[in-house]
């Protein structure tokens, strides 16, 4: 009987032990979460906020780009220098203005109707003569730039300006065509060519003082 009374004892006390190391358990679990909180053991996250992106605009202290300027190429005038150049003028024309070409069942008549010369660059200007072409024919002709040629000093020059036009069987159709003549030119002779018959026309081509 003397040898249960202390086992009996420690049966008694084992649920104290246990509900005392619960509590002792449950303590050191929330001073760790106390700790952690309070970040102790490491630095804090960092917590992104979103933020909505917006656009950017320029300062008024940041430099803004601008366009390159205009390159002017060889032999082309830039706005500036072009209105430095001298003025368009009107050339004067013959008391003749009217020309018949070829033989007479195909015959056609060429009628100058106003000339003028503008600048084109530094060095040369532009001779624009438009012209009046007659079809007395029965058949279409052609009405182009083959048909003339400006000679000046002896030296005959193309024209430039892509006439290609066909006027039709007893009709008529007016067109220009452009010369580039260097500058200060004081004459040249238009010259119209048509189914093997030439004329030849002076033009005082220097502006009148």
């Amino acid at each position: 009987m003397a040898d249960s009374e202390p086992s009996k004892s420690w049966w008694q006390t084992l649920p104290g032990l246990i509900t005392s190391l619960a509590a002792a358990i449950t303590a050191i679990a929330g001073l760790l979460v106390a700790i952690k909180q309070t970040d102790w053991f490491g630095p804090p996250s960092a917590s992104v906020a979103f933020q909505p992106s917006t656009p950017q605009t320029p300062s008024s202290s940041e430099p803004v780009a601008r366009p390159a300027p205009h390159e002017v190429s060889q032999g082309e005038t830039s706005p500036s220098s072009r209105s430095e150049l001298a003025p368009a003028y009107r050339v004067e024309l013959p008391a003749l203005r009217d020309y018949q070409l070829g033989p007479a069942s195909t015959r056609a008549t060429f009628t100058l109707l106003n000339a003028q010369v503008s600048p084109q660059s530094s060095e040369k200007d532009s001779l624009r003569v438009q012209v009046r072409m007659t079809n007395h024919d029965r058949f279409d002709h052609p009405f182009w730039d083959q048909s003339f040629r400006l000679r000046i000093n002896g030296v005959p020059a193309a024209p430039e300006s892509a006439l290609d036009e066909l006027v039709p069987a007893l009709a008529a159709k007016e067109g220009t065509v452009i010369f580039s003549i260097p500058r200060g030119t004081p004459g040249g002779n238009l010259e119209i060519n048509y189914l093997e018959d030439t004329t030849s026309i002076p033009l005082v081509l220097s502006a009148k003082k």
